[in-house]
């Protein structure tokens, strides 16, 4: 792909941009950076692949880092049912991907990000989810078809780690190292399906910065913040942009 020199910095400094405040609200939240990418980056450059491929391609060098680091408190025996079915959705939902439309993938992330923020609005708290094999593979195909599709495959399995975990260390340790290999994983089914393209590669040059300026200032910030009030506002405005897309 032909881009001018200044089609080059618009790309990086956007991707820095946007992955600079998803990694913010990763740090500050638990989770959140494929979100709030998703709902960004398509709005300065028309296309939803390229934040799929950044975030996945991020995450795994990310995660990776932190389940080595924090190994000693993983519960290692949780992670395979995810992730079996997380490899088997991602791999349909990436082919799916490529050859869908915008408008689809567009419907598809609207219907998305509606049932996802009323999940966590309304039904989160209420239900609870048994820390069984059957769930972790359910929690992994839904997580895989949302991160295959849009790499914001977070939402269902921390849903099942928080329930099957009994500490906040334990949690943190296990959902990373499966994010470790999910996001590996993933890489390497868009690279084998084609999807890292120049741009892609030149998202992943901007992003990176960005995520270690993000990270940073949640670390610093994170102890001072009300997570709880931002995660909701990041909720509401996934429901209207949710609703905003479906009546395009």
């Amino acid at each position: 792909m032909d881009m001018t020199q200044s089609e080059i910095i618009y790309v990086l400094l956007c991707c820095f941009a946007v992955y600079t405040l998803s990694t913010f609200v990763q740090r500050v939240c638990g989770f959140g950076m494929g979100i709030v990418a998703i709902l960004l980056l398509p709005l300065m450059i028309p296309s939803y692949s390229l934040p799929a491929a950044v975030t996945n391609a991020c995450s795994a060098f990310s995660a990776s880092y932190l389940a080595v680091k924090y190994r000693k408190d993983a519960v290692v025996r949780l992670v395979p049912p995810v992730l079996c079915g997380s490899f088997v959705m991602t791999f349909l939902s990436v082919r799916f991907s490529r050859g869908a439309s915008l408008d689809t993938l567009r419907i598809l992330l609207a219907v998305m990000l509606i049932l996802m923020s009323l999940w966590f609005l309304f039904l989160s708290k209420k239900i609870t989810i048994q820390p069984k094999v059957r769930n972790g593979v359910i929690a992994g195909g839904l997580g895989g078809i949302m991160n295959g599709l849009f790499a914001t495959g977070g939402p269902p399995v921390v849903v099942f780690f928080l329930g099957a975990t009994a500490t906040h260390a334990a949690y943190f340790a296990t959902i990373q190292t499966y994010f470790a290999f999910n996001n590996i994983y993933a890489s390497a089914i868009r690279i084998l399906n084609g999807q890292y393209s120049p741009m892609v590669l030149l998202g992943i040059l901007g992003a990176a910065p960005g995520m270690l300026l993000g990270n940073l200032l949640g670390g610093i910030l994170a102890p001072h913040l009300p997570d709880k009030v931002i995660l909701k506002s990041i909720y509401i405005v996934m429901l209207l942009s949710g609703i905003g897309m479906l009546l395009k």
